[in-house]
Parts: C-alpha cells; structure tokens; sequence
C-alpha cells in the first residue's frame, strides 16, 4: 500500500501538469475541449481528481475548495463571502448580489453590473458545489455507520450530528426553492441572465437533491432506531464484561446438573410443539380408517333445474310522423343542389330569391350547405362547393366564411 506521502506527491505532480488547464479555468471562469492541448486527457485526469467540477455542457469550472483557496493565496475578496462555506450562508449571498445587479443598472453603470452578474454566476455555481459536495460526504458517511467509534454514546452523538446537518442543508434547499427568491430575480433588471444561472446550475437538480436527502435521513433515522433499540442490550453485555473483569475466576455452572433450570433460562417463552400422525406409516392405516369412518357424508348440493318461460311480445312503438318529416331548410338545400347546374350560384344570393329561407340567418344557411357537403352523399359527387373567404389576421388561424359558391362542372 502507498504511503500517504506518496498519495499527496502525485496529486501535486499531477495538478503541475495541468497547470495551464487550472489557470485558465480560475482566470475565464471555466474550460472546455477546445482549452485542452492533450486531447482531452487533463479534463479528465482533473474531474477525476475533483479539481474541475461539469459546468454546464461541455463545460467545467474549478471546485469551490480550490478555487477559494487561490482566492486567499492572491488575496482577490469576493463579493459577500461565506466564511466557512456553509450552505445556508451561501444561499443568502445571492439576493445580495442581485441586489448590486439591480443598483448598477438603475445608475447606469454597465460594467459593474456585467461584473456582479460574473459573481452571481460564481456564487451559483458555488452553492450548488457546496450542496452537492455535502450530500455526497453526508451519504457515504451513512452508508458507512460514520466511522469506528468505541462507544455507544459517541455513536448517537454523530448520528445526532448528521441529523442537524440534514436539517440545515433542507432549510438551505427551502429558502432557494422558495418563490420570493425566484420572484424577487425576476423582478430584478437582467433578471433573466440571473435566472440562467440559477435554473441551470440549482433549478435543474433541486429535485435530485430532495431525493438524496430524503434517502440520506431514512438511513440516519432507521440507524438512530436501531442503536436506541440495542441500547439495553449493550447495557447489559457492558455489565457482565465488567463483572468478568472484577472477578475473574467466575465459571459459568453446568445447566445439565442443576436440578432446575435457572431464572434466566425462562426468560424466554419455550416452543409449542404439535404431534400429527404420518399417513405414510401402514402401522396407523386402522387409526385413520376409524377416523375416516367417523366423518359424515356430506350430502350433494342439489340443483333445481331452470324452468322454461315463454317470450312476451314486444309493446307497440308509436311512430313520429315529424320525427320523419323533412326540415324547411333541408328541403332548400336539396332544391338548390337539384337545379345547379354548370353555371356557379351563389349560396346567400339563391337565399335570398327563395321566400322559404329568406328570413334564415345567413351564418346558419352557409353552416347547412358545409354539413350537406360533409356528408359527401354519392348524389352530390359531380358538384363543386367554393369557399368564399374574407381577409384574416395573418397567423390568427381564423377563417371567415362569407359565401359558397356551388357548381355542376361538365363532365370530360
């Protein structure tokens, strides 16, 4: 196995070979591809590392551990620093920094506005760093029972901890979900270039990062059950360890020589045991025969035959004369498609010579005549219906109807 020297050693050369890569992600405030001179191999040596963190497509920024320690080491103070990275305080520079944003804007001071939204973007990417870094250690110090502690009590005291540390991170997440702050962003100028970074690096895994927690606190709560429950049980074995330790000559007697059992030993309930007679066994054929003989028959259900019923004749339906009788305008529409001939008719000017529908709205004789033509009857097929339409809003998707014009077309 390496030595731990060893380990620090290599991950130092290997942040020298990839200077250049580190230097141009710290200055720009992320690389690509394109910034790669060997192929891609440093992008990934280094995201491998946890040096760069996946940015946005394509793209990696420098973790917020590494990044803020070149901010200390060059002195460069950014704006609303969290002192110890916590979630919660990094949630609350946010509505500060936009607050700059929008000061800068109202006095007209462009590049400093530009230069709060790069600190927006910055502080961004650094909480949601932050939240994904803590979910992530939280979780395998669950998934590890925490570490490899000696005692009982030190065990709860963790798990306790950790409780505290889910709770914060969930408050953390609750004040960023929150629709004041999402509001408040829009409501901001540039609203929208804020809400770009924060849709694409908080928005877009808020729901990721409920579910991580929501695991992560089942297994806290479950173990924090399970040492509650072995607590008495660990009272206990501590106790006798510690008697064996006082009096170490003390050999446990001999149960098969006592004459009856000690209290201990009944603690527990004994087992019901139940005897049953094996059928495989010919010596116990007569003892089930007896018992065979012994229960009575049962008698078959008896099942009446269904009794055959005549068929009542069906009542008289009485027929609507009107319910037959063709509609006024049904009429119209058949004697104007009657007389069409090669020569086009307008639909509203034959209306308006017919006495019968001539007091009919118009809309409701054009919507007869579309029905008629929807029926397509096989004795309209040699007709022509034209829509006469009147001039719309472009891209309203509304087309007014103002007049059919209907014709016999010769046939070839």
């Amino acid at each position: 196995m390496a030595d731990k020297s060893d380990l620090v050693t290599a991950y130092l050369g290997k942040l020298s070979r990839h200077k250049e890569l580190i230097a141009t992600a710290y200055h720009h405030g992320s690389v690509d591809a394109s910034d790669a001179r060997d192929g891609g191999r440093g992008l990934f040596e280094l995201t491998q590392a946890r040096v760069l963190v996946p940015y946005r497509e394509g793209t990696y920024r420098l973790a917020s551990s590494l990044s803020k320690h070149l901010d200390e080491v060059l002195q460069i103070e950014r704006l609303y620093s969290a002192a110890g990275a916590n979630v919660s305080e990094l949630a609350k520079r946010l509505p500060d920094i936009a607050h700059l944003v929008a000061n800068a804007v109202f006095d007209g001071r462009i590049d400093d506005s530009d230069r709060f939204i790069d600190e927006f973007d910055r502080a961004v990417f650094e909480l949601a760093d932050s939240v994904t870094g803590a979910l992530q250690s939280l979780r395998i110090q669950a998934d590890n029972k925490f570490a490899n502690v000696s005692s009982y009590a030190e065990k709860r005291r963790q798990n306790e901890f950790y409780l505290d540390r889910v709770e914060r991170i969930s408050e953390a997440l609750g004040t960023i979900q929150s629709g004041d702050m999402i509001r408040s962003f829009e409501s901001t100028p540039e609203g929208e270039r804020l809400l770009e970074s924060y849709r694409s690096q908080i928005g877009e895994h808020l729901a990721e990062w409920r579910a991580q927690l929501l695991d992560i606190t089942a297994i806290l709560r479950e173990y924090l059950f399970r040492t509650r429950q072995i607590e008495l049980v660990a009272r206990r074995m501590r106790s006798f360890e510690l008697f064996l330790k006082r009096t170490p000559s003390y050999v446990p007697a001999d149960i098969d020589s006592l004459s009856d059992a000690p209290a201990w030993v009944r603690r527990a309930a004994g087992l019901s045991l139940g005897a049953h007679a094996c059928v495989q066994n010919t010596a116990h054929d007569e003892i089930l025969l007896d018992i065979a003989r012994s229960i009575p028959a049962v008698k078959p259900l008896s099942v009446t035959a269904p009794r055959m019923g005549n068929l009542l004749p069906d009542s008289p339906v009485d027929v609507d004369e009107n319910e037959a009788r063709p509609q006024p305008w049904e009429d119209a529409v058949y004697a104007m498609l009657e007389h069409v001939n090669a020569m086009p008719v307008s639909a509203l000017e034959w209306k308006a010579k017919n006495a019968k529908v001539a007091a009919l709205d118009n809309d409701i004789w054009l919507l007869c005549l579309l029905h008629e033509e929807e029926k397509d009857l096989d004795r309209h097929a040699t007709l022509r219906f034209d829509h006469v339409t009147a001039q719309a809003e472009h891209f309203s998707g509304v087309i007014s109807l103002i007049d059919i014009v209907v014709s016999r077309p010769a046939q070839i």
